[in-house]
């Protein structure tokens, strides 16, 4: 008699109507430029290119993102927006950080996906989607 565990379960046939894998939103910290004046700073310029084949227009991508300083300890926490970005389209986004000088920050982390709706609907799993990047010369990523 055979034994239960050597028999091979039987085969599954994929089924048609399973998603395909979505493309990857690519987000690179590009810069960080000193903000001088009243407002000094620093400005967090952010590139996100939702130019891969088959990519739907971003109507919302909201992060909540965590700023480390250059000792490794929390600096800063900010809630930024991104979107809206149509489809096929390369965004610049930029946002300051008033108060923290660029050269006291180490690395940027982000932290949640507070809001992420794409081609109309809401992405659960929005942060599996991001391939974060830096130009900075600082670490940035999940």
């Amino acid at each position: 008699m055979a034994s239960a565990w050597l028999a091979a379960p039987p085969a599954r046939a994929q089924s048609a109507a399973q998603p395909a894998a979505q493309p990857s939103l690519p987000l690179e910290l590009n810069r960080l430029e000193t903000v001088a004046g009243a407002a000094e700073g620093c400005r967090v310029w952010m590139v996100l290119a939702n130019d891969a084949p088959g990519a739907a227009a971003i109507a919302t991508l909201r992060l909540d993102l965590v700023v480390f300083g250059a000792d490794g300890q929390i600096a800063r926490r900010a809630a930024v927006e991104l979107a809206p970005i149509g489809a096929g389209r390369t965004a610049v986004r930029l946002f300051d950080l008033a108060g923290l000088p660029c050269e006291r920050i180490g690395r940027l982390l982000v932290n949640d996906v507070l809001a992420c709706r794409i081609g109309g609907e809401e992405v659960a799993q929005c942060a599996d989607r991001l391939a974060p990047s830096s130009r900075a010369g600082i670490r940035f990523g999940l």
